[in-house]
């Protein structure tokens, strides 16, 4: 499952997950010997979607790694080939010719095929999970450098006129929504074709009009629908509208939630009421899938967060599955969503790089046209932990604000700050993320009192005073099973006194509008012999996790759950 809901009735679609073929290429010589025209015969079975880490002999494995797999067709069709997430760098080959190139990780890569003959075809997949100083992330990143495909790919057969693009947008007025239906269809056809768009909610016609498109043309239908008295999506409270659009012989379906999201007195507010945000930062990873995540972790998961008491989480670092989105959507939960640039070292001249810029401003693209249309979708976050001291983070911080506000208007545009008491980004944001960690890399968890104290004078003085403020990083490790008498350095103990500590301060600043605990569950670092970054990641996992890295819960989360649950929203 891509969904937790039907996107298409008309369209078949299939999925071509299962066994492919895999062979990788350490000395980067794929290309120069064609691979893509005649794949290697020294090659491995790889179920795809996954990492490939996770795979015997292949656990330290960075580079380069082919894909490959056959495709049948009973007569010549038009195909959409959609590839819903590759690490890295992603080359795309069909019978040996090239598709396309996609630089990114999380985000999906699709390409229009028309004519596709019928018979036997080869589709092949060059991938680089390389990661180096202008990319994202960077070489030095902490958590662990996986490779692969890592959601599944999708074949959808296309008839002559089909629905390329479907987006819903609207604005709230109390609970009267003026709905904007924007439908693009495009035609594969040689001769013009004329087709019937229905607009469709709840089993109910909306609107139905004759659409005319040229021969290779496309049309763009926009309507502008007034509805009344609609249910609103809230915190706990998820109300979802399905909305199809259908022409003959194709469709598409797509899920909204109505919601007003803005900040007043440093608080978010949802649909007019304060909302204060109990949540946990969540890497999409497993010690056996990487981030191949399969949906029914994901369903457990979403349990054992209801069962935390939070209401909000942070996708931390980078866009997440929509799988996972859907059913932040169903059960009302608050969701962060951002793109992966990790900058605790990150070099600030790398911010400048033209290249550096342009990959993010892709990613920023493509997270917002991939999540648009989720509800729980709350904040828009640009970046994490860079140095926000510097012009050039400032500069860099410009262009990705304007490129989220030219996709989306309608939420929340945020970053986290490693250096709140230096930091010369605050005015620029609607919300300000803090990233401190009192009691575990500095000082006594005490700390947090005197670093607000000085945060604050000095949002005010920038003229900032008046943000939204989130805790959006704090805890220490703690090692699963390790228990004792008292308190100690990466003790269960000492784990759940340092969180619940700071959590107390939190609650009791009424400048704080949420907290997210770093973190949900134990990741796999990226600890190598041969570095000196990450020497205090003991098993090779950052281990600040409330669950261990299976979702075993340790004294911190039976502590947190006690404490979430204690307040109020």
């Amino acid at each position: 499952m891509i969904r937790t809901f039907r996107e298409h009735q008309l369209r078949r679609t299939e999925l071509l997950d299962g066994p492919w073929d895999f062979a990788k290429d350490p000395e980067n010589v794929g290309i120069q010997e064609k691979w893509y025209e005649r794949f290697p015969q020294d090659t491995q079975s790889l179920y795809v979607p996954s990492c490939w880490n996770n795979e015997l002999g292949l656990y330290d494995y960075e580079g380069v790694g082919w894909c490959r797999t056959k495709l049948q067709l009973d007569h010549t069709r038009h195909v959409r080939l959609i590839l819903h997430a590759v690490l890295g760098h992603a080359d795309v080959y069909l019978d040996g010719k090239h598709l396309g190139y996609h630089y990114g990780g999380y985000t999906p890569i699709e390409f229009i095929i028309p004519s596709l003959a019928a018979g036997e075809h080869e589709l092949i997949v060059r991938t680089d999970s390389t990661l180096d100083r202008l990319t994202i992330p960077t070489e030095n990143v902490d958590w662990f450098h996986y490779g692969g495909i890592i959601r599944s790919v999708e074949l959808q057969y296309l008839p002559e006129l089909f629905i390329q693009q479907f987006k819903i947008g609207y604005e709230l007025s109390g609970t009267d929504a003026n709905v904007s239906v924007q439908v693009q269809i495009r035609s594969l056809a040689q001769a013009q074709q004329t087709t019937r768009l229905t607009l469709i909610e709840g089993g109910q016609e909306l609107q139905s009009e004759q659409i005319v498109v040229e021969a290779g043309g496309t049309v763009t239908y926009t309507a502008d629908l007034q509805w009344t008295g609609v249910r609103l999506w809230n915190v706990g409270q998820p109300e979802l509208y399905t909305v199809q659009a259908r022409i003959d012989e194709d469709d598409q379906i797509e899920r909204v939630g109505f919601r007003r999201i803005e900040t007043k007195d440093q608080r978010i507010l949802i649909n007019g009421q304060p909302v204060y945000l109990k949540g946990v930062n969540r890497h999409e990873e497993h010690p056996e899938w990487g981030f191949a995540f399969p949906p029914k972790l994901m369903h457990k998961e979403l349990d054992i967060i209801l069962e935390l008491g939070c209401n909000s989480v942070r996708g931390s670092h980078y866009p997440q599955s929509p799988y996972w989105l859907d059913l932040l959507d169903e059960h009302g939960i608050v969701f962060w969503s951002e793109i992966p640039i990790w900058g605790a070292l990150l070099p600030n001249d790398t911010v400048s790089e033209p290249l550096f810029q342009e990959r993010a401003l892709t990613m920023i693209r493509e997270m917002i046209g991939l999540h648009i249309h989720h509800p729980s979708v709350v904040f828009w976050s640009v970046h994490n932990e860079i140095d926000t001291r510097t012009p050039e983070a400032y500069a860099l911080t410009e262009r990705l604000i304007q490129a989220v506000k030219e996709q989306d208007t309608s939420r929340l545009v945020t970053y986290a700050t490693m250096h709140p008491l230096e930091d010369i980004l605050l005015p620029l944001f609607d919300v300000i993320g803090i990233n401190k960690y009192f009691g575990w890399y500095e000082g006594e968890v005490g700390g947090f009192k005197a670093m607000l104290e000085q945060f604050h004078e000095r949002a005010r003085q920038l003229g900032a005073g008046d943000k939204a403020v989130l805790m959006t990083e704090f805890g220490g490790a703690g090692l699963f099973g390790d228990v004792g008498w008292e308190p100690r350095l990466f003790s269960e103990d000492y784990q759940a006194q340092i969180v619940a500590e700071a959590l107390d301060i939190f609650r009791s600043d009424p400048k704080i509008g949420g907290t997210f605990i770093w973190q949900f569950a134990d990741i796999r670092g990226d600890l190598k012999s041969s570095s000196r970054h990450f020497r205090d990641r003991a098993r090779g996992f950052n281990n600040k996790g409330l669950v261990n890295e299976y979702r075993k819960p340790k004294q911190s989360f039976r502590e947190v759950r006690r404490i979430y649950r204690s307040w109020s929203e």
